[in-house]
C-alpha cells in the first residue's frame, strides 16, 4: 500500500467473543476428526515470513532483534524511493537485515518524476523512451541498498486512483519493460505485485518462452481478491509471493489477529512460498508488529507463530487443512518438523493428529498465542504411535515444533 491506509480488507472468518473470559468457561467438546500429516505428500518450498519498512525510518536495534531474533522474520520488503530521500533509512534497514541472515526485496512505487507521463510520482506512467534509464536507476538502488531481489512497479494496476507514490503500468508495458530492460538491474525479479494479484499482469510473461526466464518470482497482494493458487506460475517453476496485506486493527486485537493469521493459513494452502506483513511504522496504531522501543504487538506474535519456526528451505506437506469447522491445520518439514493449528472457535477443540510416512517423532514443543498469551511455552506433547492429541483453547495459534 502506501503511507496512508486505504480500507481493503479481507475477512475471511467471523470471530464473536475471543475474550480471556470466554476461554475460561467456554465448554468443551469431544475429541474431532483427526488430522492426517503425510509426510510423503511434499507441497511448496518455504522462502520465508517478511514485512516491509516503507516509510518506517531506520529500524531501531531493538525493534530489529525483536522482529529477527524473537519472532524469527527472515524477509524484509523496503521501498526504493523515487528521488533517493529514504535511500540512507533503508540502506540501514538492509544491512540489518543480512546482519541477521535475512534477505531483502525492493520495491519501487514511483519512478523519478521528470521521467512520468505527467511529471507526477501518481496518476501517469513511465514514458518508454525512459526505460533504459529507470533500468539503471533501479540498479544503482540494488547496489547502493543492497536488495537480493527488485520489483520495478509496486501495484501497477493503483496508480489511476492512488493519492500519490504510485504510477500506473499497464500489462503490456510491464511486459515490454520486463523483456527489453530488467536484465540491466541485475538482480533477480520480483513481478508484477498487482493489488489484488491479477493474473493477467503474469501470465503474458509466463507464456511467452522470450520472457518466461528474466523474473524468478511472481509477487503479489490480495487487497480485494487472489488469495487462489496461482497455477500457471507454478507449473512454469515459479515462486509465488504475497507481498503486501494488512488486516486493519490487527495490532493488539486477538479477534482480527486470528483473521491475520487463517490469512497466512490460506496462502500456504495455496501454494504460496512467502507471506509479507505490511508496514512496521510506531504511528500507525491499526497494523504494527513491533515498537521501536521493542514491544511486541499481538500481531507480531501471530507473525511469530509462523516465521520462528518455519524456516526459509524448509517444505509444506499434506495436511487435512479444515478437519473441523473453525480448525484450520499446516505441517512443514525439512531440517525440522512443525505443525501450525489455528483454532477460531469460541470453545476448545480436542484436536487428534495422525503423522504418516514421518518417523522419529517422539514429542513436539508446544508455543501458543492466544488472547491472554503471546507465543507462550506450553511444555512437550508426546507423539506416541505417530498420533497425539492435543487441547486447542478457544481463539488461539499453536505451534508443534522440534
Amino acid at each position: 500500500m502506501k503511507k496512508y491506509l486505504i480500507t481493503f480488507v479481507t475477512v475471511g472468518i467471523l470471530l464473536v467473543g475471543c475474550s480471556k473470559e470466554k476461554e475460561k468457561s467456554s465448554p468443551i467438546p469431544p475429541q474431532q476428526s483427526s488430522a492426517i500429516i503425510d509426510g510423503s505428500i511434499i507441497h511448496q518450498t518455504i522462502d520465508g515470513f517478511g514485512f516491509s519498512s516503507a516509510w518506517c525510518g531506520t529500524l531501531s536495534n531493538t525493534k530489529n532483534n525483536a522482529l529477527y531474533n524473537t519472532l524469527g522474520f527472515s524477509l524484509l520488503r523496503i521501498r526504493i524511493d523515487q528521488d533517493k530521500t529514504n535511500w540512507g533509512d533503508e540502506t540501514s534497514n538492509s544491512a540489518a537485515a543480512h546482519a541477521n541472515g535475512v534477505k531483502v526485496l525492493g520495491s519501487e512505487w514511483s519512478p523519478p518524476v521528470s521521467w512520468t507521463s505527467n511529471g507526477q510520482s501518481v496518476g501517469g506512467y513511465l514514458l518508454p523512451k525512459y526505460y533504459g534509464d529507470y533500468a539503471n536507476y533501479l540498479k544503482e538502488a540494488a547496489n547502493t541498498i543492497g536488495l537480493d531481489w527488485v520489483s520495478f512497479q509496486n501495484e501497477p494496476d493503483m496508480g489511476y486512483i492512488a493519492p500519490n507514490d504510485v504510477v500506473s503500468w499497464s500489462a503490456d508495458q510491464m511486459f515490454n519493460f520486463l523483456k527489453n530492460n530488467s536484465l540491466t538491474i541485475g538482480k533477480p525479479i520480483v513481478y508484477a505485485e498487482s493489488f489484488c494479484f491479477n493474473d493477467e499482469y503474469t501470465d503474458p510473461a509466463l507464456n511467452d518462452t522470450s520472457t518466461v526466464n528474466k523474473f524468478a518470482i511472481v509477487g503479489g497482494h490480495i487487497y480485494g481478491g487472489g488469495l487462489t493458487t496461482h497455477q500457471n506460475a507454478i507449473n512454469k517453476g515459479k515462486h509465488v509471493w504475497m507481498t503486501e496485506h494488512y488486516i486493519a486493527h490487527s495490532r493488539d486485537k486477538i479477534d482480527t489477529c486470528l483473521i491475520l493469521a487463517q490469512e497466512i493459513m490460506d496462502c500456504m494452502n495455496n501454494q504460496m512460498n512467502a507471506y509479507f506483513f505490511w508496514w512496521v511504522a510506531d504511528f500507525d496504531a491499526s497494523v504494527n508488529l513491533v515498537n521501536n522501543d521493542g514491544t511486541i504487538y499481538k500481531a507480531g506474535y501471530t507473525g511469530g507463530q509462523f516465521a520462528k519456526w518455519i524456516r526459509p528451505g524448509m517444505v509444506r506437506i499434506e495436511t487435512t487443512y479444515n478437519p473441523i469447522p473453525g480448525v484450520y491445520i499446516t505441517a512443514y518439514q525439512n531440517g525440522g518438523f512443525v505443525i501450525v493449528a489455528l483454532n477460531t472457535n469460541t470453545s476448545s477443540v480436542s484436536q487428534s493428529f495422525t503423522l504418516q510416512n514421518i518417523t522419529g517423532i517422539n514429542s513436539l514443543n508446544v508455543h501458543r498465542t492466544s488472547s491472554s498469551e503471546n507465543m507462550v511455552s506450553k511444555g512437550t506433547v508426546t507423539v506416541s504411535n505417530n498420533t497425539y492429541t492435543y487441547l486447542l483453547p478457544p481463539c488461539s495459534i499453536t505451534t508443534f515444533h522440534q
